[in-house]
């Protein structure tokens, strides 16, 4: 009875984690829609 209570947690978190996942995606986008981000060649210091 264990084993099936283990295994029913663990689909559940698995579950939950997904619907997390979709929701994220729908407030911020997916990833291949995002603009891609170039890092600068030198970091630039502000206040010296």
């Amino acid at each position: 009875m264990s084993d099936l209570l283990a295994l029913a947690i663990v689909v559940a978190f698995f579950a939950l984690a997904s619907l997390f996942v979709a929701a994220c995606e729908r407030i911020v986008g997916d990833d291949e829609t995002a603009p891609e981000v170039v890092a600068a060649a030198e970091p630039t210091v502000v206040g010296l």
